[in-house]
């Protein structure tokens, strides 16, 4: 097989882009929402102090685990989508070969896409997950097989 799969490689493109998306969306909104719960007022914020008080918990502690929760939910949010990229950028290089790299990972990714949906698909960020979560790796399987088909010919 000497021609690259035009369909792999469009699927390792979108996988690239909404991976990169999907990174920086998530990294603005970890940034926002901390700034929100840090930029309350005097009153809320004595009103949430109160609260976590009656719960034996200070407002920094409360603080250290929600902006810790915050930053590895980030950090996983970036590995995972690291492997896409790396996996993207594979599948460009390997668009003519017909192996079950493309099956195998088309299947594995979208496994996790279903999983990356539950932040809805009525988003930018839920865009991208239905884009480079579900619509990519579903390319990858039907570009593998065809190179499959290509080869034994």
């Amino acid at each position: 097989m000497k021609e690259k799969n035009k369909l792999l490689q469009i699927a390792s493109i979108l996988m690239i882009v909404c991976a990169i998306l999907a990174i920086i969306i998530t990294a603005i909104n970890t940034n926002k929402s901390l700034g929100s719960i840090s930029g309350m007022t005097a009153e809320e914020s004595a009103a949430v102090e109160a609260q976590l008080n009656a719960g034996g918990v200070t407002m920094d502690q409360a603080m250290m685990a929600v902006s810790g929760i915050a930053y590895v939910g980030l950090a996983l949010v970036i590995i995972f989508n690291v492997v896409k990229i790396i996996v993207g950028i594979l599948g460009i290089r390997k668009a003519d070969q017909a192996t079950g790299f493309f099956t195998v990972w088309g299947i594995i990714l979208l496994i996790f896409g279903v999983f990356g949906l539950t932040s809805g698909i009525f988003s930018l960020l839920g865009i991208c997950n239905l884009l480079g979560g579900i619509a990519a790796p579903i390319l990858f399987i039907v570009g593998g097989g065809q190179n499959k088909k290509a080869a034994a010919k």
